[in-house]
């Protein structure tokens, strides 16, 4: 072989160890391989950037804003509490998540599907518990399984019915001939993740969960006018499922209703006192129908957008210590 092929041969070698090491992010590491090879020559600069043109890529570019949408207008609650419900145990929710998946990837593109799925995966996941480490995976089998099961479920079904028709001058693949092959392998890996994925999936938890003393705060929340909230119960609205976040009291028309029962039905206007962790209480505004009390905060001018919530804490060795607030 000539020396263009063995240096791209170790490039390709390079970016597999460095893949596996699991260190480096996977696009740097593409990246970084494609730069080499367009540097030494091997590439011209019109064969390096040729990817970028593929209508794949800009597909999965654009359904980020899709994603981000379906997130910002709480149709992602939705697609939580009507499709996803909740799960008894761990083996219990991969079913629930990849029956319907391996369903729309054979009607959708698989790639949508799972860019849709993905934060529904992840609220879901968090309101009830689960180990996300053990739902990524069957999520993305499942959207490629079923994806095998029509012409439309994948573009790779659709690119090898095109050589059929244009190379080979057949007629091409009807919607379901895929069929008698697909719903076998979706019953495979199904089955094959519901029985193996205890041993072959780790239970990653995040490094806030192994402490229990966690610092709390305080935030008050108000029902909006117009909310999809109102005359849900507490349960329904799935506000007793917030990991990390407790609803402490609900204030309504100047009376204080503590010890609130997950049957509680919710009233426009109601003010919701929870008390939690920072990184719930930020979850907590994404509900769609719930706004934080502005007379909170009525001392800020600044939008809500861009107030943060810091905290500061001071050392053994800060000049601050033994003063009070206004001597610092």
């Amino acid at each position: 072989m000539v020396w263009e092929a063995w240096f791209t041969l170790g490039v390709v070698v390079l970016c597999l160890a460095l893949l596996a090491a699991n260190r480096i992010a996977p696009d740097v590491v593409m990246m970084a391989g494609l730069t080499l090879l367009f540097l030494a020559g091997v590439l011209t600069p019109q064969q390096a950037l040729a990817g970028l043109t593929n209508e794949g890529m800009a597909t999965v570019a654009v359904l980020y804003i899709v994603v981000s949408g379906l997130t910002e207008t709480g149709a992602i609650g939705w697609i939580v509490q009507a499709v996803l419900g909740r799960p008894r145990t761990t083996i219990h929710a991969q079913m629930k998540l990849m029956a319907p998946v391996a369903a729309m990837s054979g009607f959708l593109n698989n790639t949508p599907v799972v860019a849709i799925f993905i934060p529904a995966i992840q609220e879901w996941a968090k309101r009830n518990r689960l180990p996300l480490s053990r739902l990524m995976i069957p999520l993305s089998f499942a959207g490629i399984a079923g994806g095998t099961c029509t012409l439309i479920g994948t573009s790779t079904n659709l690119v090898v019915n095109g050589l059929l028709i244009k190379e080979l001058g057949q007629s091409g693949l009807a919607l379901f001939d895929l069929a008698w092959i697909g719903l076998p392998i979706v019953g495979v890996v199904i089955a094959f993740i519901l029985l193996f994925s205890s041993w072959l999936l780790p239970t990653r938890r995040p490094a806030l969960n192994r402490f229990e003393n966690v610092r709390q705060y305080t935030v008050e929340m108000v029902v909006e006018s117009h909310s999809p909230l109102i005359k849900k119960t507490i349960e329904e609205a799935g506000l007793r499922q917030l990991p990390g976040l407790f609803l402490m009291e609900i204030e309504r028309e100047g009376q204080i209703i503590a010890a609130v029962s997950p049957f509680e039905r919710l009233r426009e206007n109601d003010r919701l006192v929870f008390v939690g962790i920072v990184e719930s209480v930020v979850d907590l505004q994404k509900i769609r129908g719930l706004k934080p009390a502005t007379d909170q905060v009525f001392k800020l001018n600044l939008p809500r957008r861009e107030r943060r919530l810091i905290e500061a804490v001071v050392s053994n060795s800060c000049p601050l210590v033994g003063k009070r607030v206004r001597e610092g």
